[in-house]
């Protein structure tokens, strides 16, 4: 009966949501050629525009050539929302939440879901990359994304399935486009705003480039008292972006970037009870210092372009606790340290070497070296877990092929295969296929592709630290990666100059959950023999331009899950998995000096917890303890800008950003209130 009752609400829905936008569709005369056509057996650079007549919003999805989606956020759409930190700039893509308990910053554990993944811990369920690496906190799963600062970012892409060619080991992948200099001359920028909470942001840029030198320098920093006691967060940047031209084909790039960031955690509201479902904070401060950089050989040519990269990432993570449970601990307190290693060279060509036809090779080789120390304050105990080193090498092939012409019939067939050699764990492979069928504007897609996502050592934290067993290897030796099936089919119809308007549905189906053991007996298997879990789906979403003036986004995305833990016990809830979302918002140039910015978010039947892989290995109970309140959220942003006001400023632009508009009170973790209204002042200015 439930099922029943979904699919009559997404057909409903579905139905509402079109009828809505059929007169968008109405205003299209003419067709656009299809954005993945080769007609002319030409490599295409993909660059994240800014310009909102032609760019696509984040709520509205890109289809590439092996018939799979993926979002993207341009450094524009991050402006527009005025976001503090990483987890907020990606508050309008449709499938994809995050957790908080601050106005600025994050903590430890999970805190960012993208289709019903991410809550399992310790479960690198979400891989973060940053141009194109890895950038997380892969000891235990967190995004750590206190490490990224949003002034080094260009843009994002979120892929929210599994795509062996694009990534390797995890469900779904963030990537941080970074910033460069693209285009000829110069220029230097200056940003501060401040507002409510003692909350101050401020960044600095510049940006060379001439003939084959490009450099591009950024200094961010953002502090703010928080809403509450003790909910303090700050964020401190530094950053270079430096390339060079060898010749018309080959470029050489250097990217370094450090991060500093400390985060407080409130304690909750009420006093935790077996009633409420409320918890202590795991911690009272956590601290994360980051190095990152990468060194890439970039070369392009008419029929084949690609690069060869290596990158090192040196991070130390640190959670310090006072308090058990609201009260002093006796020995003062513990410290833990998490110091995480992540290096290796990255590989990747694209060919197009005959008419309509395109071919991608590379391979990943990651190598990780986590350590992680806890002390005691008074006593100074010590217990430090040395975990194994870890390679992971992944090659990968793709290749899709497209027939036809774009302003008629066109279908591109396409497939691909990853293989995994794993040093610690069992090897494995994935594949994907995909096909589109398409006449004009219009295009079905559809698409399967099989994720492998691989634990970390820190699953093996209760063999490897003090009074564990001798040769704990032959506990995990059989350890499997677990996997997902994912499938999905959808519509994309675009508009000429006026936008598009997609719908798909996705169905996943994943087994051989990983367990963590931290102590207590010995699990006999590492891979959990009987829970298995479905998401079903369906995601809508159009961007459109009624007028030159005027932008409009909506997505929404449905959800309906199926669960079953080690004990048999069935839900047909998982935390953090939303059953309705709906994001949508209007960008209007009032004229050509003055623009408003709204978007809004709706959240519906979200419930907190984890998807723990200790014990039982069972979800958070989906009951009505852990069942949050709707959200509902407005904000605004007001941009007036002046340009060539004098002094040596070409451009000038003042603002006014309000979040939370209309002051709903609302939770994304029970006992910890989120801010009410907020409003911030701000300006940017660009010198000559």
């Amino acid at each position: 009966m439930k099922t029943l009752r979904f699919l009559l609400s997404l057909f409903h829905c579905t139905f509402l949501f079109t009828a809505a936008l059929l007169p968008g569709v109405a205003l299209a005369s003419n067709q656009t050629p299809s954005k993945y056509a080769t007609e002319k057996n030409e490599p295409v650079e993909v660059i994240i525009t800014t310009e909102p007549s032609v760019r696509t919003h984040p709520a509205t999805p890109i289809l590439s050539n092996f018939g799979a989606h993926h979002n993207v956020i341009s450094s524009q759409d991050i402006e527009n929302q005025h976001s503090l930190d990483f987890l907020s700039a990606l508050r309008e893509v449709p499938g994809v939440i995050f957790k908080s308990q601050n106005a600025v910053g994050s903590q430890a554990g999970t805190n960012l879901y993208i289709r019903g993944r991410g809550a399992s811990h310790p479960g690198p369920d979400i891989t973060v990359e940053f141009d194109g690496v890895p950038r997380s906190g892969v000891l235990y799963g967190q995004t750590m994304a206190d490490g990224i600062a949003l002034g080094t970012v260009a843009g994002v892409e979120i892929h929210q399935s599994p795509q062996p060619v694009r990534f390797g080991s995890g469900y779904s992948l963030v990537n941080v486009v970074p910033e460069k200099m693209d285009t000829e001359g110069q220029t230097a920028n200056i940003g501060l705003s401040g507002g409510v909470y003692s909350t101050f942001s401020e960044n600095m840029s510049a940006g060379y480039k001439k003939e084959a030198l490009d450099i591009y320098v950024a200094q961010d920093w953002t502090s703010s008292q928080g809403h509450r006691a003790h909910a303090r967060g700050q964020q401190e940047s530094y950053y270079v972006n430096l390339g060079y031209a060898l010749n018309r084909h080959w470029t050489v790039r250097l990217l370094g970037n450090v991060v500093e960031a400390q985060t407080l955690a409130p304690e909750p509201n009420e006093k935790p009870d077996a009633d409420n479902a409320i918890t202590w904070p795991q911690a009272e401060r956590f601290d994360t210092k980051a190095t990152f950089s990468t060194f890439t050989l970039n070369h392009r040519y008419r029929q084949t372009e690609g690069y060869l990269k290596a990158y090192w990432n040196d991070a130390n993570f640190d959670m310090l606790q006072e308090l058990n449970q609201g009260e002093r601990y006796a020995d003062g307190g513990r410290w833990s340290r998490q110091h995480l290693k992540l290096y290796g060279i990255r590989a990747k060509e694209t060919l197009w070497l005959w008419q309509g036809g395109e071919m991608v090779l590379g391979a990943d080789l990651d190598q990780a070296r986590l350590t992680n120390t806890q002390w005691v304050y008074d006593t100074g105990a010590q217990r430090f877990w040395d975990f194994p080193s870890t390679t992971l090498f992944s090659p990968y092939l793709g290749i899709s092929q497209y027939f036809g012409t774009s302003e008629a019939f066109h279908i591109t067939p396409s497939a691909g295969m990853r293989y995994y050699k794993h040093s610690e764990f069992s090897n494995k492979s994935a594949s994907q296929a995909g096909l589109i069928v398409g006449y004009g504007n219009t295009d079905l897609n559809f698409n399967y592709a099989r994720g492998v996502n691989y634990p970390s050592p820190a699953v093996l934290q209760g063999l490897l630290g003090p009074g564990g067993p001798e040769n704990p290897e032959q506990y995990w030796k059989n350890l499997r990666a677990e996997v997902v099936d994912h499938f999905e089919a959808g519509i994309t119809h675009r508009l000429e100059k006026r936008g598009s308007i997609t719908a798909s549905v996705f169905h996943d189906r994943g087994k051989d959950r990983f367990r963590a053991y931290f102590g207590g007996s010995i699990p006999t298997h590492f891979n959990d023999p009987i829970g298995r879990y479905t998401i079903r789906g369906l995601e809508l979403s159009t961007s459109l331009r009624p007028h030159k003036r005027w932008n409009v986004f909506a997505g929404a995305i449905w959800l309906d899950v199926k669960a079953k833990g080690s004990d048999g016990m069935e839900y047909n809830e998982m935390p953090y998995t939303p059953s309705f979302t709906f994001k949508a918002g209007t960008q209007w140039n009032i004229t050509e000096s003055n623009t408003l910015y709204v978007d809004m978010q709706h959240i519906r039947g979200l419930y907190q917890g984890t998807s723990a892989r200790t014990g039982g290995f069972n979800h958070t109970p989906p009951d009505a303890r852990n069942k949050l309140d709707n959200i509902t959220l407005f904000n605004l942003r007001l941009n007036h800008r002046v340009q060539k006001p004098g002094w040596c400023f070409e451009e000038m632009e003042a603002f006014l950003a309000i979040n939370n508009l209309f002051d709903q009170s609302y939770e994304v973790v029970k006992g910890y209130p989120m801010p009410g209204i907020t409003a911030m002042l701000g300006v940017n200015i660009k010198i000559k």
